[in-house]
């Protein structure tokens, strides 16, 4: 099994040429203690690390790797809106440790496995939140405080935009990793942009290898959010925008 990991991370550096030995080496500590967490904590459906590796360690790679190099390198303050198992928000602070993440999660058990994970393995640039972004998004020290977000299991994309667009600055960016299949997504999406105050600023197209295509959406935050948004636990998941 380690050695299919290895084999495996030998591409990392077409993923982002920037990680260094040792950010390769706690990499793939994360995901061999995503491996070995129990069943029953859900982070991951997948028996096979260099799967695991490829799908979601370098495919959070990739997605950084697309951002501007001066987002790349600057201190940026970033929120990770459900982040589950830790990606993105893991492999982006392991690769860029200029960044602050900040890991928002509303079950605790993935927390409290983020948390001891960067606690044990001293990284510094991680912030593990378990609570639900309804709630955390109208804290006065949440709230349009962040540079960047990522947003990539929160569901349909008006929930996504409803659920992470209120923790941005104006100006800043959502970084939403999507198959193919959004145009009709965001299509559907136009209603909730405009009440929450941000434009789709481009679509970016990228491959994982010659079968997994993906897309990045990009969204860019022009005005503030109404304070009524996101609205309390579930509405955005019942009532769509």
């Amino acid at each position: 099994m380690m050695v299919t990991l290895l084999k495996t991370m030998i591409n990392l550096s077409l993923y982002n040429p920037q990680v260094q030995n040792s950010q390769k080496q706690l990499l793939e500590k994360y995901v061999a203690a995503v491996m070995a967490a129990p069943a029953s904590l859900g982070l991951t459906a997948t028996e096979d690390p260099a799967e695991f590796w490829e799908r979601h360690v370098l495919d959070a790679l990739k997605v950084v790797e697309l951002l501007p190099r001066q987002l790349q390198e600057a201190p940026l303050k970033v929120i990770d809106v459900g982040s589950g198992n830790g990606v993105p928000g893991i492999p982006a602070a392991i690769a860029l440790p200029r960044w602050q993440l900040n890991l928002l999660d509303s079950n605790n058990k993935k927390c409290g496995f983020l948390d001891m994970f960067c606690k044990f393995n001293v990284v510094k640039n991680v912030r593990v939140m378990a609570g639900r972004a309804e709630e955390f998004a109208h804290q006065m020290d949440m709230r349009e405080q962040f540079d960047l977000a990522f947003a990539r299991a929160l569901g349909k994309l008006p929930v996504a935009l409803e659920l992470t667009l209120p923790f941005l600055k104006r100006e800043g960016l959502l970084i939403i990793p999507h198959g193919n299949s959004y145009k009709a997504e965001l299509a559907n999406s136009q209603r909730a942009l405009k009440e929450l105050g941000a434009v789709h600023q481009e679509s970016i197209a990228y491959q994982l290898n010659a079968t997994l295509s993906f897309t990045v959406l990009v969204f860019k935050k022009n005005h503030e959010t109404p304070e009524r948004y996101p609205r309390k636990s579930g509405q955005p998941r019942k009532r769509p925008l």
